[in-house]
């Protein structure tokens, strides 16, 4: 059967909108179409994908190639191997909407107020924000740099996995700075305040960029992580970063390494973010990811029964986009199907089958269960006080497996594990990290713990 590149791409991109940040998207993803489609057999496919520019590609290469051939391979119910081109052949603009290189788009003289608020998703509010143990201390940060901008937490450093919900509670921040009064709330991901340097260098109009960043009511950087490597975007941010803050400017920051663990980056730089607050967000957990589905089927005004509901919150325990993508092609399919969405659908279409479902996850309580009885100890002996070696180590483990594993909030391990710290829960997992790069013994425990989870 043939397969259209245009309708692919199409459907490609309906299910990748809801999945990225509004700004990601439409950078990144947008400007790219299918230039050719090669079906090699009944289960594979050869996907060529144009790029309009080389460094547009190895963005798309190292940044979004897994999420994009993942979705194609869901939507063909097929193998892709995924084939990335440059082609100018792209969507032509209207004459009008060319500018003057020597300028540079980001500096011509248009309404200020539009500037700094049209980066915002308006559907990234408080009031869509799902708040469960997995993000509620992000979330009470949050709320503190409204209600006391530049005072409390400033800067916030949000870090987390693909997904959580960072970039949706940064810019719930901004709303609500906005409502607040504070005009020029700017957000910008890392990659385009980046860009915007390069432009001015080019340009000549250097001050020009540091006015439109330093004259800023509130500055939000999305995943920051990219700054690694790149020096001298990290020295204009340094100074841009100290400006602002001496003028009390709230800053918000996201990435997906918590501040020492970015590689590449200036310890300046490195002290700079850990001068306020510093929190994560995890993985949500069943309830939350019921609540993610109740709210986005409410959006998309589709009825689901419980026990779908149920089904696909037990079953898809990666993170809030998996969740929406997920539905999404339930609805898709619905839609042009012509048909209700039932379990049957939800086998056909995502694959949750009594066979999955057999295989999910374990609740944190019982995982804490399997190690203590794989070291031969009771829970209370985990969650106690005893600081002997071998059950330091076990409660180790079972902190680890629970952050890396079912990505529970630190919070949440120490307080499963009698009320600990959660920096002792931080660095009772990066020592197992490191344990098991360089201890055979340890790798092969944790090894064979991680398939007892996985095995009930």
């Amino acid at each position: 059967m043939k397969i259209q590149a245009e309708t692919l791409w199409q459907s490609v991109c309906g299910e990748l909108e809801v999945s990225m940040s509004t700004m990601i998207y439409n950078s990144w993803i947008k400007p790219c179409f299918i230039k050719d489609i090669t079906i090699v057999d009944d289960d594979r496919l050869i996907v060529e994908m144009a790029t309009p520019s080389g460094y547009h590609l190895r963005t798309v290469d190292e940044r979004y190639y897994g999420q994009i051939k993942q979705v194609i391979e869901r939507v063909t119910g097929k193998t892709c191997e995924l084939a990335l081109v440059v082609s100018q052949q792209v969507v032509k603009k209207p004459a009008s909407s060319k500018v003057d290189d020597s300028k540079g788009s980001l500096f011509e003289e248009i309404d200020k107020k539009d500037i700094f608020t049209k980066g915002l998703n308006p559907r990234f509010t408080f009031d869509t924000y799902i708040v469960g143990g997995s993000n509620n201390l992000a979330f009470a940060a949050a709320k503190a740099v409204v209600d006391s901008p530049g005072v409390r937490h400033n800067p916030l450093f949000i870090w987390g996995g693909v997904g959580v919900g960072k970039t949706h509670l940064m810019h719930a921040v901004g709303h609500a700075l906005t409502r607040g009064g504070i005009e020029k709330v700017t957000y910008v991901t890392s990659e385009q305040f980046t860009s915007d340097l390069i432009q001015s260098l080019r340009s000549k109009q250097v001050d020009n960029f540091k006015k439109k960043y330093r004259n800023v009511g509130a500055l939000l950087v999305d995943d920051v992580q990219f700054f690694a490597g790149k020096e001298s975007s990290q020295e204009e941010f340094f100074h841009t970063f100290n400006e602002l803050y001496m003028k009390g400017v709230p800053i918000i920051l996201t990435s997906d390494k918590k501040p020492q663990d970015i590689g590449q980056l200036e310890e300046r730089l490195v002290s700079r973010f850990l001068g306020g607050l510093t929190t994560d967000i995890g993985l949500p957990d069943y309830e939350m990811r019921e609540a993610i589905l109740r709210q986005k089927a409410g959006e998309l005004k589709v009825t689901l029964d419980n026990n779908i509901i149920e089904s696909l919150a037990e079953n898809v325990v990666t993170n809030a986009r998996e969740l929406e993508g997920v539905l999404m092609r339930l609805v898709n399919a619905s839609r042009a199907d012509n048909e209700e969405i039932t379990m049957e659908m939800v086998s056909r279409v995502v694959g949750i089958t009594k066979e999955l479902e057999k295989r999910k996850p374990p609740r944190p309580i019982k995982v804490i269960s399997m190690v203590a009885k794989d070291f031969e100890y009771r829970n209370k002996d985990l969650t106690g006080k005893s600081r002997k070696a071998e059950l330091v180590r076990a409660r180790h483990i079972a902190m680890y497996l629970l952050r890396e594993e079912l990505g529970t909030q630190l919070v949440k391990v120490g307080e499963l594990f009698g009320g600990r710290d959660h920096t002792t829960v931080m660095h009772a997992v990066e020592k197992i990290k490191q344990e098991v790069d360089v201890n055979q013994e340890v790798r092969n425990k944790v090894v064979n713990l991680k398939q007892l989870m996985y095995s009930h």
